[in-house]
């Protein structure tokens, strides 16, 4: 880009402007200080779009270049001493240091970047530093992609690289007026955007070359730890979790069935449910053993009805995934694979930092066997020791009124429907015995509540159970497309009854509405919002709904086919277009890609000779001296106006000359008095063309 706006003589050189010649030196100067306060307005724009990367001391200092740029543009403070700097940037590779085992090596690399960019702003004086941070800013615009990949990221993002392209060119046009570089900015985008999408298409989707570090901030959405009340605080956000495209409307499962499994948790400490350690040693053991996990054996065992769907993922920076109960991934499609589990839970073997599409066949009819006999009946009826001991107590009261395990868990849920609990998200809390306090005195609680209090009487009547955490529900967007938000998050329990993991909802008993039509119906039963405040209320207005929905299609239509065009969507296309794919067809597209991208290169930049683009009335009185040369034989050459006129005086009839001597003292005037911004345009044409037409005629008149 740089290069080539070097190349750009007619673009650039003043030769070639005729407007009235200004102090070189002054107009160099506010072109260059206006470009440094583009360039920064630019990196304070990307430094608000890193907030999750960068460390808040890395902010206050790209802020304080920021401030020291304007005070320059402003020409109310001078740049500071290179040894404040020097010291700053001593300090700050300290604190990046200290700092940087915390915060993961990729952050570390962003947080670099953005002090160089801070330190190197606040002295910014030459050609040199100018290019050197045009070009560390497309790095930031890169980092920023890493975790940011919807569509509204990529309009803000495509702007400020628009708005850096714009500073670049006014920087190298020192004479050029912005809104010539403006439009030349303008020109250079629209040519791009053909070779990109054809690029876009035709190029080879590879997985990438490296492995990305893992995060070790806060994965989004579920933990694989639960405390009940944590799933609650999620209920709050409206972050999406995932979207299913399903081939119908009809294969969409009803609302009630929409379970959407992602962990199980197994290890109960008297507070937090979590994943039990043996149970990841196991699978580990099962792995290495070579073992079939049992949920890759379902569609061979029960192919009467499924359905397929894909799954667009929002990045977590975790490997589980979740997916209808019960479904199996198809690989074959899947750009990341993804393992089985004993449990029935699925792994991607790289975490998702970004968004990703996932393939699945569901299968509604299957079941959760019991795959590993003792170890899972042992494993889920561990308890601690010496808590909740009022619920034990009343646990093994019904195991005496009820005989069989199913009779059991239907007087638990039945005990939840009748005896008044309440649905909420902000229930009091509960530090000691959360159990006996939730049952017998509380009574009010959220999914994980319930699922906690179940799961724990269940193992204290002497029946296996576990906790089982993802999503339940997802609004309808299109009508083959479900979006589930963190929202409807859920947690349920899985009783092992006849050698099989029976799924239990106690929620459903205390607020049915939860699985039919969603959380904010559910917590409307009990007189409770999921959000409150001014926002809260917008969010219901007719308006805001209709707007919501359109940027809900918008983000959706672009992670289907931009972020989700992979290696098998490519394949598919091709095939459409192509029919079978053999090597030679795959390489006469590539070479006939590349040909069409030289073409357009070559329309674009050939060199042509251009006409200036100059205002009307000088237009027009170029246009008389070309009939002047074209009578008299005398060519202009790199004479001035009045030079010329002297030349060709003796050529000229009375009329011809006066009309000319009156289009040049217009013209000079309009170039080179003092006065020329300020002259009616518009009446300095009519004058113009009022002249042009004595001369064309009495030239006229001298042919004939």
């Amino acid at each position: 880009m740089i290069a080539f706006l070097k190349r750009q003589g007619a673009f650039f050189n003043p030769s070639h402007s005729t407007s009235r010649p200004l102090s070189s030196h002054s107009l160099m100067s506010s072109h260059k200080s206006t470009s440094y306060l583009m360039l920064a307005i630019a990196y304070g724009v990307l430094l608000f779009t890193l907030t999750d990367e960068l460390m808040a001391w890395v902010i206050v200092l790209g802020m304080c270049a920021l401030v020291v740029r304007v005070l320059v543009f402003l020409r109310s403070s001078q740049l500071p001493h290179s040894r404040t700097i020097n010291l700053l940037a001593v300090l700050s590779l300290f604190a990046l240091t200290w700092f940087g085992f915390s915060i993961g090596l990729l952050n570390s690399m962003i947080n670099l970047l953005a002090v160089a960019f801070a330190l190197k702003l606040i002295l910014l004086d030459s050609k040199r530093d100018f290019h050197l941070l045009f070009c560390t800013s497309l790095f930031l615009i890169g980092c920023g992609f890493i975790s940011a990949l919807s569509m509204v990221a990529w309009v803000g993002y495509l702007g400020v690289l628009i708005f850096l392209l714009l500073a670049l060119a006014y920087y190298h046009g020192p004479v050029t007026p912005f809104s010539s570089s403006a439009k030349f900015v303008a020109t250079l985008v629209v040519q791009a955007i053909p070779i990109a999408a054809l690029l876009f298409l035709v190029m080879p989707q590879l997985p990438p070359l490296w492995q990305m570090p893992t995060s070790k901030s806060q994965q989004t959405g579920l933990s694989d730890t639960v405390t009940p009340g944590d799933i609650a605080s999620l209920a709050k956000s409206s972050d999406l979790a995932f979207t299913a495209t399903f081939q119908s409307n009809d294969d969409i499962p009803l609302p009630q069935q929409r379970y959407w499994r992602a962990l199980v948790m197994e290890d109960f400490n008297g507070k937090t449910w979590s994943i039990s350690d043996r149970r990841k040693q196991a699978e580990r053991q099962l792995s290495l053993l070579q073992k079939t996990p049992p949920l890759t054996q379902i569609l061979t065992a029960d192919t009467a009805s499924t359905t397929a769907y894909e799954m667009i993922v929002e990045p977590t920076k975790q490997n589980w995934l979740f997916s209808l109960a019960l479904s199996e991934p198809d690989n074959a499609k899947n750009t990341i694979f993804v393992n089985t589990q004993f449990d029935y839970t699925l792994r991607s073997s790289t975490p998702l930092m970004s968004k990703k599409s996932f393939y699945f066949t569901y299968v509604p009819s299957a079941t959760i066997e019991n795959a590993a006999g003792d170890f899972e009946r042992q494993l889920n009826s561990l308890l601690p020791a010496t808590t909740n001991e009022e619920t034990r107590a009343w646990a093994l009261a019904l195991k005496q009124q009820h005989t069989t395990p199913t009779e059991l868990a239907n007087a638990i849920m039945n005990y939840f429907r009748l005896q008044g609990f309440t649905y909420t998200l902000e229930p009091n809390a509960m530090p000691v015995d959360a159990i006996d306090t939730f049952l017998f005195e509380e009574k009010a609680g959220f999914c994980a509540h319930y699922a906690s209090a179940m799961t724990f009487a269940l193992r204290a009547a002497g029946v296996p159970a576990r906790m089982v955490t993802g999503y339940q529900g997802g609004e309808q967007l299109d009508d083959n497309v479900l979006q589930v938000r963190q929202y409807d998050a859920h947690a349920w329990v899985e009783a092992l009854i006849d050698d099989k993991w029976q799924r239990f909802d106690p929620t459903s008993m205390v607020a049915p509405s939860r699985l039919s039509f969603g959380l904010e119906q559910a917590l409307a039963d009990f007189g409770e919002k999921r959000t409150s405040g001014l926002l809260g209320d917008l969010s219901e207005g007719a308006l805001f709904m209709t707007l919501q929905n359109w940027m809900r299609q918008m983000d959706y239509q672009w992670s289907k086919w931009i972020l989700g065009f992979d290696a098998n969507k490519q394949k598919d296309l091709l095939e459409d277009l192509l029919g079978q794919i053999t090597t030679k067809k795959m390489t006469a597209v590539f070479l006939s890609s590349l040909s069409i991208v030289g073409v357009i290169l070559l329309v674009y930049f050939f060199p042509i000779k251009r006409q200036p683009n100059l205002p009307k009335h000088q237009r027009i009185y170029r246009n008389a001296l070309a009939l002047v040369e074209k009578r008299t034989g005398v060519n202009r050459h790199h004479l001035s106006p009045q030079q010329y006129l002297e030349q060709v005086d003796s050529y000229l009839t009375h009329d011809t000359k006066a009309s000319l001597h009156s289009m040049t003292a217009l013209f000079n005037e309009s170039v080179y008095s003092a006065e020329s911004d300020n002259l009616d345009k518009s009446h300095l044409t009519s004058m113009m063309k009022k002249h042009f037409d004595t001369v064309k005629k009495s030239i006229r008149q001298q042919n004939a």
